[in-house]
């Protein structure tokens, strides 16, 4: 048997080390979308159908033109599914490089009073990118990534796949906020989220229901009280209205007067109006509407 070449061997080794080195920069240099992101988010609900019949119903339409929408207030529930799209219908063919979604953090878990993700969200209308960059600028000692507090809230997810529909060009920014997150904490985030406006075009959204188990007379009464003070930019009462993320509206409406937009509602209902039980004793009630030039 003859005795192998110790050069040989060597020279061996060191071409098949330089081949992986030439493939290992071929790789990161030829990544998709698909391979950069190894961990993503999932829309709920995933199936296509939920959502397109949800655009199918009549839906109020809102003449936004020129109009220079930043800001807007949709629910989650999806029973609301309709007045969503209705929301989202009403600003198709706008060109937002950026959507931060804000909304409450209904378990109260993970690290931070506000916390945020750099994930991408799978959806059924394709993958809604994260946008790292504005995440890169509002990080702080206040406001935390913790992807898995972010990947199991419903104000999140139950939102995503609205946003790529609609919007198919633009990232994301997802933010949830605790019940502990004060009003000078809000008003700072609002700043923050201002600051990145100068370099993007952004739609903040807050991802808030309003009155919750109540019977549909008071949750109908509580939303004109919530409605009025949003109207009139009252930060001193948005703490105390029967909605479910204070800080969520709170940090809206500041951005929006740094933006020195008004508000505008489109719809307000409830559970038991959309169902057509009006005997219901406990519902959750809905307000969307655009904050612009109006």
């Amino acid at each position: 048997m003859a005795k192998s070449n110790p050069k040989i061997i060597i020279l061996i080794i060191l071409s098949l080390c330089f081949t992986g080195l030439i493939f290992a920069i071929y790789y990161f240099l030829h990544q998709t979308p698909e391979t950069e992101a190894l961990n993503i988010h999932s829309a709920n609900p995933a199936g296509l159908e939920f959502y397109e019949t949800a655009f199918k119903f009549k839906k109020i339409e809102s003449d936004l033109s020129g109009k220079d929408v930043v800001a807007g207030i949709i629910p989650h529930h999806l029973l609301a599914a309709d007045l969503i799209a209705e929301f989202f219908n009403n600003l198709e063919g706008e060109n937002y490089d950026t959507v931060i979604l804000i909304g409450p953090n209904h378990f109260d878990t993970g690290n931070s009073g506000m916390i945020t993700s750099g994930y991408d969200w799978q959806t059924p209308y394709g993958r809604l990118e994260a946008d790292r960059e504005a995440l890169n600028e509002i990080l702080g000692d206040d406001l935390k990534v913790d992807e898995e507090a972010i990947g199991n809230e419903h104000s999140i997810m139950s939102e995503v796949s609205f946003i790529k529909k609609i919007f198919p060009q633009a990232k994301i920014l997802p933010i949830i906020l605790k019940p502990t997150v004060s009003p000078e904490e809000a008003g700072d985030l609002a700043k923050k989220l201002f600051e990145t406006k100068k370099n993007k075009n952004i739609l903040i959204l807050a991802s808030v229901d309003f009155s919750h188990y109540k019977n549909s007379e008071t949750a109908q009464k509580n939303d004109k009280e919530s409605i009025a003070a949003i109207t009139n930019f009252s930060m001193d009462k948005i703490y105390s209205l029967d909605i479910d993320s204070p800080a969520s509206i709170y940090t809206l409406l500041e951005y929006s007067r740094l933006n020195q937009a008004g508000f505008e509602l489109l719809n307000n209902s409830n559970s038991a109006i959309l169902a057509n039980k009006p005997e219901l004793e406990s519902t959750t009630s809905y307000a969307t509407g655009y904050f612009g030039n109006f």
